[in-house]
């Protein structure tokens, strides 16, 4: 009889170890949802947007995908390596005012033009000066076009909205002014509303 007591004290004993134990030790759910919640969880947005579509109904356009770090606000811009503009990219923390120039403009300053919405028509620094006039009349009273010579160039002329070209190689071109209507302030804008005056440059025109 008092072996079976002290096997019952036994069991009880151990049995309120484990009951112990288990009330002691969080379950996995409830530890779970009282972790704080980890950025690393979070989903992370793209770096890189879907090239817009060519809608224009202009031939021989180009687009290209967009990414974040185009956005950024730097002090130096790298002189790109090939005859044409760049489309986007890291640029001045200023804009190139909109307008007319007979020389050329800083890269950095143009490229946050295109941010706002212009359209940057370029020519070739050789390009007649008949030619010249013709394509200034028709930049001519646009407030988002902004048209220079660009030093590297070797087309005639290059149309270039945000994320969007056209390489002219000879005059004349009527592809020219649908590509103005279009882009100017266009579906490419990543800023609308943004000037394109008040900041950088005195235009001849």
């Amino acid at each position: 009889m008092k072996s079976k007591f002290i096997s019952l004290i036994s069991v009880l004993s151990a049995l309120s170890v484990v009951i112990f134990a288990c009330s002691s030790t969080p379950s996995t759910e409830a530890a779970h949802t009282e972790l704080p919640q980890s950025n690393d969880a979070q989903p992370t947005a793209a770096t890189e947007s879907t090239a817009l579509p060519n809608d224009s109904g202009i031939k021989d356009i180009q687009t290209y995908p967009d990414r974040m770090e185009y956005h950024d606000h730097v002090k130096v811009v790298p002189t790109p390596t090939g005859d044409l503009p760049p489309v986007f990219g890291a640029h001045f923390a200023s804009w190139q005012n909109c307008g007319i120039y007979d020389q050329p403009v800083e890269l950095g300053d143009a490229l946050h033009s295109l941010e706002h919405g212009a359209v940057w028509l370029t020519y070739r620094s050789d390009l007649p000066k008949d030619q010249v006039t013709e394509l200034q009349n028709l930049a001519q009273g646009h407030g988002y076009v902004l048209m220079s010579p660009y030093v590297l160039q070797k087309s005639d002329v290059v149309l270039t909205a945000w994320g969007v070209q056209l390489v002219i190689d000879s005059l004349p071109d009527d592809r020219i002014g649908p590509f103005i209507a279009f882009y100017e302030q266009g579906p490419q804008n990543p800023e609308p509303g943004a000037p394109c005056d008040g900041a950088i440059g005195s235009p001849i025109k």
